[in-house]
């Protein structure tokens, strides 16, 4: 027994690592080893003390290396979780629960009785789906909740069809482009939406992800080709302040992927939903570009926003030269009113497109500004790009129940 207190002892620098050693208080460990014979405090202690400064500082020098290396890794593995894109972990479970459409039987072609060929464009813009608009708040101008969001987009697609088919029967239609501008739900990140709000975010993003599936597979019954183009908007997003380099990290991205997977049955609808802000697409010779309009619209001019959408298009314009591109036909959304715009280069527009949600308390409120809701049909030929337009009337039938609200209870 004395033998194995005299290694313990011997191997010992300090009453505290005796201690250590036996796995006891120091004050038991000072009492066993003195009666033991031993002498406390040891002769070596201070000894060792002495020869193992060098040892000791580079100890301390190692702890701190090791510190800081730790205060590195917390540091990344922060940055990593805000990085993190759970929408893409929502999407994936999105998929593991809802099964794509089936395609909507096609009907006879349309062959129109004249000889000209074109292809249509559907803007869509911010259908802020989940937002409630009180109507007395809104002195009787306009009311909106999930189920009016619904029997709009029936009346998007109804009113589409009827204008490309019976106001145009002359003409043949190959394609039809949709092109979704962003803010398809409110989201939550400001108080009054997170109290008024109907349903949350994530039913939002499902709720209209399947109601615009809807209208996809419904348009593709009667036109060979649809091709559907989503970027993101303002709205939905995760973070108070724009995350410029994660455009994923929005609801419009996610609900553009829901619609995609929902539509993969149907061989006559494409989903395109770049990992960008912005996209240009061609469309009968003429490029297209499509942005939601959240920093285009910023900076006008006594209120008036048109003012900052010429400066923005000047100098996208700019950057359009320097890369040898040339851009026709600009598409926005954003602020809730329907405009066209002359190019600052004189060649082609700029349209904004309307939103369906309409004005709301906000834009009444604080802004004196109020539009009725709506979206726009264009037309696109090869010779003279985009030629008639439609500012297409969707709150007519508000109070009208539509068949998009039973298939998607």
């Amino acid at each position: 027994m004395k033998n194995n207190l005299g290694k313990v002892y011997l191997a010992s620098t300090s009453q505290n690592d005796l201690a250590r050693r036996l796995g006891c208080h120091y004050s038991k460990a000072v009492r066993i080893f003195t009666e033991a014979g031993f002498e406390i405090p040891a002769a070596h202690w201070e000894k060792k003390l002495k020869l193992d400064v060098h040892e000791a500082v580079k100890q301390d020098l190692a702890e701190q290396r090791l510190k800081n290396e730790l205060s590195e890794l917390k540091t990344k593995n922060r940055i990593l979780k805000q990085r993190t894109n759970i929408h893409e972990d929502v999407l994936d479970a999105f998929r593991d629960v809802y099964m794509p459409f089936e395609a909507v039987a096609p009907v006879p072609p349309h062959v129109g009785t004249g000889d000209t060929e074109e292809d249509a464009i559907l803007g869509q813009a911010d259908w802020h789906t989940g937002e409630v608009i009180d109507l007395e708040v809104m002195q009787g101008l306009n009311s909106y909740d999930p189920t009016i969001m619904q029997r709009r987009a029936c009346t998007v697609t109804d009113t589409t069809l009827s204008l490309l088919f019976h106001n145009h029967s002359g003409t043949t239609f190959k394609r039809l482009f949709v092109f979704n501008l962003g803010d398809n739900v409110s989201g939550d990140l400001l108080d009054d939406n997170k109290i008024t709000n109907a349903i949350p975010v994530f039913e939002a993003m499902r709720l209209v992800a399947r109601t615009q599936a809807l209208v996809l597979c419904e348009l593709a019954a009667h036109l060979s080709e649809v091709v559907a183009i989503y970027v993101p908007g303002n709205h939905g997003r995760r973070f108070a302040k724009m995350a410029w380099k994660l455009p994923t990290e929005t609801a419009d991205w996610l609900v553009g992927e829901m619609v995609k997977d929902l539509c993969s049955q149907n061989k006559r609808i494409t989903v395109l939903v770049p990992k960008a802000w912005s996209a240009k697409v061609e469309v009968r010779g003429h490029t297209h570009s499509l942005n939601h309009g959240y920093s285009a619209a910023k900076g006008g001019y006594g209120g008036i926003p048109f003012y900052s959408f010429q400066r923005s298009d000047g100098k996208k314009t700019a950057i359009d030269q320097r890369v040898g591109e040339l851009t026709d036909y600009r598409w926005y959304g954003h602020i809730h009113t329907g405009a066209e715009l002359p190019r600052m280069g004189g060649v082609g527009k700029q349209f904004i497109v309307p939103s369906l949600m309409g004005g709301n308390e906000y834009a009444l409120e604080a802004l004196d500004s109020y539009d009725d809701p709506g979206q726009l049909l264009v037309g696109a030929h090869e010779e003279f790009g985009a030629t008639w337009r439609y500012p297409l009337v969707i709150n007519r039938h508000d109070d009208v129940p539509c068949r998009y609200e039973a298939i998607l209870s």
